[in-house]
Formats: C-alpha cells, structure tokens, sequence
C-alpha cells in the first residue's frame, strides 16, 4: 500500500475497507494479521464486493481437473501462502481491474499517531475479484514461463 495525501486525492470513486488485525503473539513470523472485510457496506448502502466483478472462472471444472491430473506421472501442488499479496497492481492497469475505484484504509501506527489514508496496490484478500485476479496471475506466469520451464 501506498501513503495518500488527502488533500492531493483525484480518484473519483474511493471505498474505505473496514479491517481488523488478529494478533497471535505465539506466531514466530507473522505475529499480527490484517482482514479486510470488502462485504460492509457504505455510506450509500453498497459494499465493495456488491460494485466489484468477479471476473467468471477461469479454472477448468472439478471433473477435468482430476481427469487432467491422472494423465501424467507426475504431479506437483503448491500452497501459495498469501498469494494477493504478491500481486502487485501496476498504476496503469488500477482503472481496468477495479473500475476507477480504489481500495483504501485508514491506519495509525499507534493510538497518539495522526490517521493516514493508504491506498492498497495489490490484490485484496475478502474482495470478490481477489480469487479471479489470483488464479489469473497464475495462469499467465505459467504461460509467461512455458519457454523456460518446458512440460
């Protein structure tokens, strides 16, 4: 995410995205975990996911996918852990993605700070495009790959 100016901000639509974090002081890494909740609706009655596409389906169905699986001899899987995060969403293709609409936050770093208005510069977890936007990416880094890394 990236710090907004209040003042210097043109983008004509703006939703502020309600989160929370979930603190696991146990967790070696990852000790607070920030949720977004793209479900809340807004001053004007709609959320973030009732405005957003989601962008279809770009995964085979079930039964191909298993059949597929079965053709070769060897198979490989992988949990991509926080995926969207690792999306960035280049300034110029903002406006294709979401509409012209931005996804911000209001944020302290502590309760003496002053708020800051950030705005998010990838892929949103909770959000109805986030499993499209995903399983895209992956789609056209396989394709983008395929020279290099032949079947």
């Amino acid at each position: 995410m990236k710090e907004v100016v209040v003042e210097n901000d043109n983008s004509e639509i703006s939703h502020y995205m309600p989160h929370y974090g979930i603190l696991r002081p146990e967790k070696s890494t990852t000790k607070l975990r920030v949720v977004f909740n793209a479900t809340n609706p807004s001053s004007n009655g709609l959320s973030l996911n009732s405005i957003q596409y989601n962008g279809g389906r770009v995964q085979n169905d079930l039964f191909t996918v298993m059949i597929k699986f079965r053709e070769h001899p060897y198979a490989f899987t992988a949990n991509v852990k926080m995926m969207h995060r690792m999306i960035l969403i280049h300034e110029s293709q903002q406006p294709l993605l979401r509409k012209e609409r931005k996804e911000k936050i209001l944020w302290k770093e502590s309760p003496e700070d002053p708020m800051k208005t950030f705005e998010m510069k990838t892929v949103t977890y909770g959000t109805v495009s986030a499993l499209f936007l995903g399983t895209r990416t992956l789609l056209q880094l396989s394709r983008d790959e395929e020279k290099n890394f032949p079947s």
